[in-house]
């Protein structure tokens, strides 16, 4: 289930250079699989239908027309981690459709935990499988590489932040790239995406490469392969 990340404004964009490795997958034991299976149905039709959301009003209204999913996500909710981070998400949900306002879905712990969630159900923030190669690079250097630029960049706040941060350190930027040649070929063209985007923004002092649709969708791309699950 999806919560803050559907209002992200679009000059966030810029915080994807090279995507975020912050996070770490999460993999709890699994509750009986019917009650998954229930489970999981609700969860990813609540991700759906936000998929293509972009507004706070928006996403209120895909709340309130899904109260009866709420309810039953929050009722079948498995034991341990993955139901305590469920009922937090819906307390949090009910308390945004009572309010009228998303003030208590700006959270990024409620980030973390609609991303383990979606995880535990084997899909993402849209509601779709994911990939097979999934965490597939957690733990590489091409990963311990993205995780630096993204720690080193989420504090910006402009998309001068971002150019000064991977102009000061273009080991990091050299070291991802050094990772491509031995990435499965299925996200190659888009780790090359990321460091050919992330190059000409440094050599041009324009971050206007970085804000593409195809560096947003490859940056996407490597966070998964990294194990990193919006």
């Amino acid at each position: 289930m999806r919560t803050r990340s559907v209002l992200v404004v679009a000059s966030v964009v810029f915080l994807l250079v090279l995507g975020a490795s912050a996070c770490s997958s999460n993999k709890p034991s699994a509750a009986p699989a019917a009650d998954k299976a229930t489970f999981c149905a609700i969860n990813t039709r609540l991700d759906k239908a936000g998929a293509d959301v972009s507004s706070e009003a928006g996403f209120l209204r895909v709340l309130k027309a899904h109260k009866t999913d709420l309810r039953n996500l929050d009722n079948d909710a498995p034991a341990g981690k993955i139901g305590t981070e469920t009922h937090t998400l819906v307390a949090a949900a009910d308390a945004a459709v009572a309010s009228g306002n998303v003030n208590s879905l700006n959270e990024p712990t409620l980030d973390t935990a609609g991303a383990d969630i979606d995880t535990y159900c084997g899909t993402d923030g849209n509601g779709n499988r994911l990939p097979a190669y999934f965490a597939a690079g957690k733990g590489s250097s091409l990963c311990s590489a993205n995780d630096a630029i993204d720690q080193g960049t989420q504090t910006a706040t402009s998309a001068t932040d971002i150019l000064t941060f991977l102009a000061g350190h273009q080991s990091l930027i050299t070291q991802f790239s050094a990772g491509i040649t031995s990435l499965p070929a299925s996200v190659k063209g888009d780790a090359q995406t990321l460091v050919s985007a992330a190059q000409s923004a440094v050599a041009s002092n324009n971050a206007t490469a970085l804000g593409s649709t195809a560096v947003s969708n490859a940056s996407a791309t490597m966070d998964l392969y990294c194990g990193v699950n919006h």
